[in-house]
């Protein structure tokens, strides 16, 4: 990293960085301002998260869809491709975009290090794009297996992007809330995706190619957004171009009364460069941050989390859903208004994920509020008793009852609000939070890495662990994850609300 701090010019009592910075930048710094710099607290919350939020969290959005989408093709493809006695191929179909997530998470902080953040939302925009024409289109399952694998590239790059993109543009009294929002679209997502495939399920005859290929609309609709979006200025200042580092944190924040926070990040920026000024490379590597004891255990409690987050069961429940609720028996509830077993387990699908959308809401709530630790602490038990009735459902209950398939369709529910409360959103968020700038990139992208990779071992052996023990047994293993991660959580996690980024992370 180049010097910052090359100025001769003499300091002034009351701004002790003017000294050290270029006489370009002294502009920048200050902004022409006279008044104190305080930065301006929010005059209330909006219901929407502001435009920069929006638009680079769509990509979440296409995420969810491409996760969630495969759980109702699943019920056409296995027939039509001849899969049913393949429980592997299909656990490769539905885990192909985990795999191209392991992929991507690997190479993006190479491009997130030097690019920025916003050239690789739109890296991920055009793969997002590709794959969708290509999975609507495949004519064989190995073809699918490939597009639906340039789907997963993409999503693993946006899960490293969009979490640092966002808390490193947040105000620190609303990163938790903001930061929040990028797991609600994967969740709205993935419940679009169910509602698109009840339609077709309905009306088209369960055409799965349709099902794969709406996902070109909210693709597009990326591409066109993330154009606009700014950098991140907290990236900016570390590569020494802090003129439009202050433009955009001005842009973003919408108003030149910056100078408080500018000069935090600035006052990071030199701490990390005279901690590196030693060393002739200036990115991070993965070695660098395993040699430096405070990132290697923030690295080892955030990948934990992750591993947890999985193991837990979520990506299981997700991608089949409809199949474990039509083996509890739930078309006994919704054969009245939908006769056809794969279209009642699809709507009944739907009911059991909607209450994940207003837990989201109420999630962004209380990260601010509660904080990340306690609401992990206090939900993940929950999670585990859900799990636990669904598990007693399987075992103690007939098959078609309308009691069976009520408590399955109540104890999904449970599952996926308490996780939306704790497991879903806070591993991503403190892989953001936690690393020093320098850190950073390569922190996030390793969680996400982890994360990535036990999606992948989970839902790859799922249908095959489900078929040796039965579903009932898989229950009480994720639930026993459950309880343990909350018992990590209380001793391991360290709280970070209120705080800014640079307080966290240390250097």
């Amino acid at each position: 990293m180049k010097s910052l701090y090359i100025s001769k010019s003499k300091s002034t009592p009351n701004d002790p960085y003017r000294n050290r910075l270029p006489p370009l930048t002294t502009k920048a710094l200050t902004g022409g301002l006279t008044g104190g710099g305080s930065i301006p607290k929010p005059s209330s919350p909006s219901v929407f998260p502001p435009s920069y939020i929006l638009s680079s969290s769509l990509s979440s959005l296409i995420g969810g869809y491409d996760t969630g989408v495969i759980a109702g093709a699943l019920l056409y493809l296995t027939p039509a491709l001849n899969l049913g006695s393949r429980p592997l191929k299909i656990g490769l179909i539905v885990t192909a975009c985990t795999f191209g997530a392991i992929l991507g998470s690997v190479i993006t902080p190479q491009i997130l290090t030097k690019q920025g953040r916003v050239p690789t939302l739109k890296i991920s925009s055009v793969l997002f794009m590709l794959s969708a024409g290509l999975s609507g289109y495949s004519p064989t399952a190995n073809y699918l297996i490939c597009a639906r694998f340039i789907a997963g590239i993409a999503m693993g790059a946006v899960s490293t992007a969009v979490p640092l993109y966002v808390s490193e543009t947040s105000p620190k009294e609303e990163r938790g809330r903001y930061a929040t929002f990028p797991q609600f679209m994967i969740s709205s997502g993935i419940l679009v995706s169910y509602a698109v495939d009840l339609c077709i399920l309905r009306f088209c005859g369960g055409c799965w190619r349709w099902m794969l290929g709406v996902a070109a609309v909210p693709s597009f609709a990326m591409m066109v957004g993330v154009f606009g979006l700014k950098e991140s200025p907290r990236w900016l200042a570390g590569k020494g171009r802090l003129e439009e580092a202050r433009s955009n944190l001005e842009s973003i924040r919408k108003t030149k009364d910056v100078d408080v926070e500018f000069k935090s990040i600035l006052k990071s920026v030199e701490a990390e460069a005279q901690a590196s000024k030693h060393q002739k490379k200036e990115e991070a590597t993965l070695s660098d941050l395993l040699n430096n004891k405070i990132a290697r255990g923030k690295l080892v409690t955030v990948v934990a989390l992750q591993a947890f987050q999985q193991l837990a069961g979520i990506n299981a429940i997700v991608y089949f859903t409809p199949l474990i609720l039509r083996e509890a028996g739930v078309s006994s509830l919704t054969s009245k208004l939908l006769p056809d077993p794969n279209a009642a387990s699809m709507l009944s699908t739907i009911i059991a994920y909607s209450p994940k959308i207003p837990a989201l809401i109420l999630a962004s709530k209380l990260m601010d509020k509660m904080g990340r630790k306690k609401l992990l602490t206090t939900f993940t038990p929950v999670m585990s008793a859900s799990l636990v009735s669904l598990a007693l459902v399987f075992r103690y209950l007939q098959p078609g009852s309308a009691l069976r398939g009520g408590i399955a369709v109540a104890s999904i529910m449970v599952y996926g609000v308490t996780f939306c409360l704790s497991l879903g959103p806070i591993p991503s968020i403190l892989s953001s939070e936690v690393f020093p700038q320098k850190y950073r990139s390569i922190g996030m992208s390793t969680s996400i890495f982890a994360q990535w990779t036990f999606n992948a071992l989970v839902t790859l052996y799922f249908p095959v662990v489900q078929s040796k023990i039965g579903t009932e047994n898989c229950l009480w293993l994720f639930a026993g994850m459950c309880a343990a991660s909350g018992v990590f959580s209380k001793f391991r996690v360290e709280e970070t609300k209120g705080k800014s980024l640079e307080e966290i992370g240390g250097n």
